[in-house]
């Protein structure tokens, strides 16, 4: 033992040897540890904790003013007074005071500096979700982060935004404005990708935003390249409801978990059982109450069957029908398990408050459907809210498919994906493309009480439901083959709902579901259908994130306007369509004069088709084949024969079509461009397929989206579709001609006509004329103009109203350059519309307009302006004549 002399003696020296110790040099700041401590020829920094002070041990009583960095930056002493006679008062600016001291997981200092985004999660813990991103980041990153490196084949990224562009498959995960942190990994022979998300929301968070309750999104695709040609793919997504209170936090990252709103005591619980096929009013859900009953489990394991303790459901709706109840066409059958019920309570085993698990059989037969809610399955307002659990395969009629459906009851707590893909790029001329995905959507009963959950996720026996599909083309010229094969599940989803950070759910509320795989028919950078996590973003030149003017294939150029109003803007609008006004009309033609295929048989395009359904591949509930081959009888002309078959799997309606396709597109600088497509088809399709179509005549600022239901022209029927495009240019003379032709030929008797009121045949016939002649005269450009359209129809894109029009517009343009960069242009335009049906677009229209135009350079712009004026008459058959009159100074900045 060291004896307490010794002990003295080394005090002593240690006092002696700091007395003797060099005073610090006047003058240098003393920084302490802030810069870090010297180890070796190396600064570490790491939080150290408090140290004793023995520089201030002293019995005063007095506060003691200890000197902090303003005393090392500025040698401000908090005891004296300030005078800044001599030395002026500066701000706080050195970069030594600027920002935050920031550590990582195991104490090292990593910067002084800002919180730019932070994400995390912590259970159990109340408010255990915590996201952040901050005013920097949206002003400072533009909502975008990224952390990288690279070395050798081996890259990856670390990226946060706001707008990320995420796609796995276009079954799986397809996001468009994602807000994500996504790390990617490449090699030359593997390719990771995994992501997280708290998907609700979107945009800045001023402070820390901490909750209990979120929606979670994460998953992760694995893609390994095999050999030259072979890739294989696998991956997994999944979104589900987050309880930080909930301690099993591992086991809930799948089957997700009850929020505070969701996890209370359930009173009722309703079913409803309908017509899966309506449309054909009989051969509905038949319901058979002897074969059915009510299983209730109980938090002490014991279990009562409803026929045991003689609580029955109040069953409303339905025709009594030889021991079944049925429902037919729009017809329902309502069961109401009320758990409050004095049947209920004086019998059962235990209260309400101790069910874990309710568990339907149901004797279902004939074509059901069955619908499922609770009183805490509700709206805003509390109205219970109905989700599909259950239908019926096929369309039978006979109560030959009558069983026991099984039907665990659960609110909805998690979508959960899990699929691969295969890709095989040129082997022998042969591409190939299969996927076959599987979606499981989890419910658990709530008990307050509980710590765990009883989960189901049971859809007809099976806790999965699958979607697939098959691509298969070969090119060996000048033969080609495609064929394709599909089926998704009626069941099969890639929804799910956001909680509020109360926990509550608002099950009806559209915008408050988010998609995995979201409706963007136009490609654009924005969703088509309003959801919760794409909530208002104020950018520039932005208004909102949510796209409302969705046009599929009217933008060619790019733009983001339509082709037929290219002349509207959200600042400056102009609600008439160009093929109607005045000067513009020569160059823009009325969009039933685009031809496409129309596979589905709805009288529309199917590039030009826009619809509110997630962008799979392949519509849910279809199940079918498509195979074509072809032969390129010349280069330029090339035939295709082909067979669909394609029905819906919860139904016997169908679509089946064999075709031929004969195209030409032949180009040449003497005779000009040529475009031939002939399409015949011998069709039975009575699957409808509705749209939401933006119309050409509505303008960006105020126009909306129509919805149009499928007329459904081709039950049996005969479908011609012809379209010639010819254009020649020779000198300053250019020629343009098209012939559209669409005819509908039923084959069905006149009496299954009349059923469905179908006329014996709907046709659209067009034809356009178009020549012009640009030459010069001196300081003059002259430019006559003439165009013919006729039209004959018995129904157009929108309505079924019959049209049969000729219109002959004639026109001229002058211009004159005045200097170098000013102009004068005038125009007149007279436009002659007959109309064989009536009077409606029987009129003339007398057009002149004249515009001074001028380019300057302004600082560093490039300023357009225009200056003139338009005056239109309109002298419509049998009415008054109008007269318009527009006139303008308009100043355009630009950055050429």
């Amino acid at each position: 033992m060291v004896s307490s002399e010794r002990i003295k003696m080394g005090l002593l020296v240690l006092v002696g040897l700091w007395c003797l110790a060099p005073e610090p040099v006047v003058g240098q700041p003393d920084y302490g540890t802030r810069l870090g401590l010297q180890q070796g020829s190396q600064w570490r920094h790491w939080p150290q904790g408090g140290r004793p002070m023995l520089e201030v041990v002293d019995p005063l009583i007095r506060k003691w003013y200890l000197p902090q960095e303003l005393y090392a930056e500025y040698r401000w002493r908090q005891w004296e007074s300030t005078n800044y006679a001599r030395e002026f008062y500066g701000r706080y600016v050195e970069t030594d005071l600027a920002g935050d001291y920031f550590y990582d997981l195991y104490g090292n200092f990593l910067t002084q500096g800002w919180l730019i985004f932070n994400a995390g999660q912590t259970s159990p813990a109340e408010s255990g979700h915590v996201l952040f991103k901050g005013q920097k980041f949206s002003e400072w990153f533009s909502d975008v982060v990224i952390a990288s490196e690279q070395k050798g084949q081996y890259h990856y990224a670390l990226t946060a935004s706001n707008d990320l562009r995420t796609i796995f498959t276009p079954l799986v995960l397809s996001k468009i404005r994602f807000s994500a942190i996504q790390f990617d990994a490449s090699t030359d022979k593997y390719n990771t990708t995994l992501f997280y998300s708290q998907g609700a929301l979107r945009g800045r968070t001023d402070t820390e935003r901490l909750r209990t309750n979120a929606t979670t999104l994460m998953g992760g695709r694995l893609v390994a390249q095999v050999g030259d040609f072979t890739e294989i793919g696998f991956h997994l997504v999944n979104a589900h409801q987050s309880n930080s209170l909930d301690g099993k936090l591992v086991s809930n990252l799948v089957a997700g978990s009850l929020t505070e709103g969701q996890n209370k005591v359930i009173s009722s619980i309703e079913i409803e059982l309908r017509d899966d096929s309506p449309a054909d009013g009989r051969g509905g859900a038949a319901f058979f109450p002897a074969g059915s009953d009510i299983f209730i489990t109980y938090r002490d394991g014991t279990r009562d069957a409803g026929k045991d303790i003689r609580f029955e459901p109040v069953v409303e709706g339905g025709l009594i029908r030889e021991g079944s109840i049925s429902a037919n066409g729009d017809d329902t059958i309502r069961l109401i398990y009320d758990f409050t019920n004095p049947d209920f309570v004086n019998r059962a085993h235990a209260d309400r408050s101790e069910i874990v698990a309710v568990e339907f059989q149901l004797a279902l037969a004939n074509d059901f459907q069955v619908w499922i809610s609770s009183d805490q399955q509700t709206d805003r307002v509390g109205t219970p809210v109905f989700l599909l659990v259950e239908r019926a395969e096929g369309n039978v009629q006979d109560k030959s498919n009558l069983r026991l459906v099984n039907v665990e009851y659960g609110l909805p707590t998690a979508t959960h994906l899990l699929g691969g893909t295969l890709k095989v790029k040129d082997v022998w001329g042969i591409d190939l493309y299969g996927e076959y995905d599987l979606n499981w959507n989890y419910r658990k009963y709530p008990n307050p009480q509980e710590e765990t959950h009883k989960t189901s996720a049971g859809i007809r026996g099976k806790r999965k439901v699958p979607a697939w599909m098959l691509n298969l083309s070969k090119e060996a010229y000048p033969f080609s083959f495609f064929g394709e094969l599909y089926s998704i599940d009626p069941l099969y989803g890639t929804q799910t709902f956001i909680t509020a950070s109360d926990g509550t759910m608002d099950y009806a509320n559209e915008r408050r579901r988010l998609d995995l795989v979201e409706d963007n028919d136009d490609q654009d950078r924005f969703p088509d259908v309003p959801r919760f996590d794409t909530a208002l973003i104020a950018q520039a030149g932005e208004r909102q994130t949510v796209d409302l003017q969705v046009f599929p294939g009217w933008d060619r150029n790019g733009d983001f306007l339509p082709d037929f109003n290219q002349n509207d803007s959200r600042l400056k609008p102009n609600s008439i369509p160009d093929y109607e006004e005045p000067f513009l009309r020569f160059g823009v033609d009325r969009p039933e004069f685009l031809f496409g295929v129309d596979m589905n048989h709805n009288f529309w395009a199917d590039l030009y088709e826009n619809d509110s359904a997630p962008d799979y591949p392949y519509r849910v509930d279809h199940r079918g084949f498509n195979l074509f081959g072809g032969l390129h009888l010349t280069p330029q002309l090339e035939l295709k024969l082909g067979g669909m078959r394609e029905q819906l799997i919860g139904s016997e309606q169908k679509n089946y079509s064999n075709y031929g396709l004969l195209k030409f597109a032949g180009k040449s600088p003497r005779w000009g461009y040529l475009r031939l497509f002939e399409m015949m088809q011998w069709v039975e399709d009575d699957i409808p397929d509705p749209l939401l179509q933006w119309a050409p005549d509505n303008t960006v600022d105020g126009g909306r989206l129509q919805e149009l239901e499928d007329p459904l022209l081709a039950r049996d029927t005969w479908i011609n579709q012809f379209f010639v495009g010819y254009s020649l240019k020779v000198g300053a003379l250019e020629l343009v001609n098209k012939v559209h032709h669409v005819y509908f030929h039923q084959l069905m008797e006149p009496s299954q006509r009349l059923r469905f009121g179908l006329d014996k045949s709907d046709f659209f016939f067009g034809l356009i004329n178009k020549a012009s002649y640009r030459y010069r005269l001196g300081h003059l450009t002259l430019e006559p103009r003439w165009k013919s359209e006729y039209l004959d129809q018995s129904r157009n894109l929108f309505d079924a109203r019959d049209q049969k029009t000729l219109t002959e517009l004639f026109s001229g343009l002058v211009e004159m350059r005045l200097m170098h960069a000013s102009s004068l242009q005038m125009g007149i335009e007279y436009l002659l519309s007959t109309d064989f049906h009536g009077q409606e677009r029987d009129f003339t229209t007398l057009s002149g307009g004249v515009q001074f135009a001028n380019e300057s350079s302004y600082l560093g712009y490039v300023l357009k302006t225009l200056t003139g004026f338009v005056i239109e008459r309109k002298d419509p058959k049998g009415r008054d004549p109008t007269t318009a009159v527009q006139s303008f100074i308009t100043v355009y900045a630009g950055m050429e």
